[in-house]
C-alpha cells in the first residue's frame, strides 16, 4: 500500500475527529519519513506502542480493518478505527489487557514532556540515547549513510557572568532556534548538556555532515545576542560518521566528542571530523606541490601541501573531499627531480576559517623506498 492512500485511509477512518486526524498524521509522517520500509509497524507503534516486525504488522492492520467491518455490520452502524483496534486487541489479538483511556491532547502533552528538554524544546538525552540506537540499527541493516554531529558553544560561562543565568538561558533557547531553522525535518536536534547539544543526522556522511555542522557555526556567529551592546558569541562541532568513523552507539558518540575536544582545544569557533592519529613518523612543515586524482575520476588537481610524513600527508583544497575517498597522487621536493607515487586515503576533514579544506591523508600503497624519500626529503 503506497504511503499516500495510508494517510488518505487513516483520514477516512477517523473523520469523527478532527484532532485526532492532524496529531497522528503529523506523528506518522514523521516517522514514516525516516523508515518507510517499516510503514506498518510504525503505524501501530504510534496507536498502541506495540512492537511488531513488519510482515505481522501489516497483517494485524488489515485484520483490524476487517474486525471493524465485522464490528459495524453487527451493531449496524458505523464502528471508528480506535474502537475497533481497542476490541481486537482486547478480545480477538489479547496483546493489550488493561487498556487506559486518556484524552489525546493530555496523552500528546505528557509525551512530549517525556522527550524534550523543557528550556530549549529539543529533544532531550534520554530521547537522544534511544533514537541514536535506534538509527544506528537502522543504518547496519540497510547500509544507510548516518552522522552525529556535537555542537557546543564556546565560552558559555562568560554569558551568565555578563548577564546573569537568565541571559545565557536566552542564549541557549536562540541557539536552539538556529539549531532547529537550519535542520532537515528527518534530523535529530537534542539538548545533550548545559550548553552542548548532539544532533543526529540520518541519510548522511562524511563531508555533507562536516559541512551542515560549518553552515550551523556560521548561522550562530552571524546572530547578534545583544542588540544594545554587540554581543556575538561562538561554537565549535565536531563530527562522526557510521561505517568511517565506528559502527556502534557507543564509537560514535566517543568520536564525535573527541572531534569536539580537538575542535575547542585548537582554538574553538571551528568544525572537526573525527579521525584517529597514527604518527609513525614526525611530520615536517612545507609547501611542496601535491598533484591528486579522487579514483574513478579524470580530473587531476593540484593543491599545496602543509606538512609532510612518512605515514601520511596533509594539503589544503577549495573543496571537500569526503572522509575514505581513496586518491592516486604524485608528489616531490623543489630539491628533488625524482617523483613519488603512491595511493592513498582521506582519514581528516577540516573546514577552515577562509572556507579553505584542510585534507589529511594516510598512505594505503606506496614503495618502501619512496616512503624513505618523502622522510629523507622532509627532514
Amino acid at each position: 500500500m503506497k504511503k499516500d492512500k495510508l494517510f488518505q485511509e487513516i483520514l477516512d477512518l477517523l473523520d469523527e475527529d478532527e484532532k485526532t486526524q492532524v496529531w497522528l498524521l503529523e506523528r506518522l509522517k514523521g516517522i514514516m519519513k525516516q523508515d518507510e520500509n517499516n510503514l506498518f509497524s510504525n503505524l501501530l507503534r504510534v496507536f498502541t506502542h506495540l512492537e511488531m516486525d513488519p510482515k505481522l504488522a501489516e497483517k494485524t492492520w488489515n485484520d483490524i480493518l476487517k474486525h471493524r467491518k465485522e464490528m459495524s455490520k453487527s451493531l449496524d452502524r458505523n464502528i471508528g478505527l480506535r474502537v475497533a483496534m481497542l476490541d481486537y486487541f482486547i478480545a480477538v489479538n489479547k496483546q493489550i489487557r488493561n487498556p487506559k483511556i486518556i484524552e489525546i491532547e493530555i496523552f500528546e502533552k505528557l509525551e512530549r514532556s517525556l522527550v524534550t528538554d523543557e528550556l530549549t524544546g529539543l529533544y532531550n538525552k534520554r530521547f537522544f540515547q534511544q533514537a541514536f540506537y535506534r538509527e544506528v540499527q537502522r543504518a547496519k541493516r540497510y547500509r544507510t549513510d548516518l552522522s552525529i554531529m556535537f555542537v557546543d558553544i564556546d565560552d558559555f560561562k562568560n554569558c551568565n557572568d555578563l548577564k546573569g543565568h537568565a541571559f545565557g538561558d536566552r542564549v541557549l533557547k536562540r541557539v536552539a532556534e538556529i539549531i532547529k531553522a537550519g535542520l532537515r525535518e528527518v534530523d535529530f536536534p537534542c539538548r545533550f548538556g548545559v550548553d552542548e547539544f548532539v544532533i543526529i543526522l540520518p541519510e548522511t556522511r562524511g563531508s555533507k555532515a562536516v559541512i551542515a555542522a560549518e553552515r550551523l557555526r556560521k548561522d550562530v556567529l552571524s546572530v547578534n545576542f545583544l542588540p544594545e551592546d554587540k554581543y556575538y558569541i561562538t561554537v565549535s562541532a565536531g563530527v562522526a560518521s557510521f561505517g568511517i568513523d565506528g559502527n556502534t552507539v557507543e564509537e560514535l558518540v566517543d568520536n564525535a566528542d573527541t572531534a569536539l575536544f580537538r575542535a575547542k582545544n585548537d582554538g574553538k569557533n571551528r568544525v572537526y571530523v573525527f579521525y584517529r592519529e597514527k604518527r609513525k613518523f614526525e611530520r615536517a612543515s612545507t609547501d611542496w606541490d601535491i598533484n591528486f586524482r579522487i579514483l574513478k575520476e579524470k580530473k587531476v588537481k593540484t593543491a599545496k601541501l602543509k606538512n609532510v610524513a612518512g605515514g601520511g600527508l596533509l594539503f589544503e583544497s577549495k573543496k571537500p573531499i569526503p572522509i575514505a575517498s581513496v586518491l592516486d597522487i604524485t608528489l616531490k621536493s623543489p630539491s628533488s627531480e625524482e617523483e613519488v607515487s603512491a595511493q592513498a586515503k582521506v582519514a581528516r576533514l577540516e573546514v577552515k576559517e577562509n572556507g579553505m579544506f584542510d585534507i589529511g591523508i594516510i598512505f594505503t600503497k606506496i614503495d618502501p623506498e619512496d616512503q624513505k624519500k618523502i622522510v629523507k626529503q622532509a627532514e
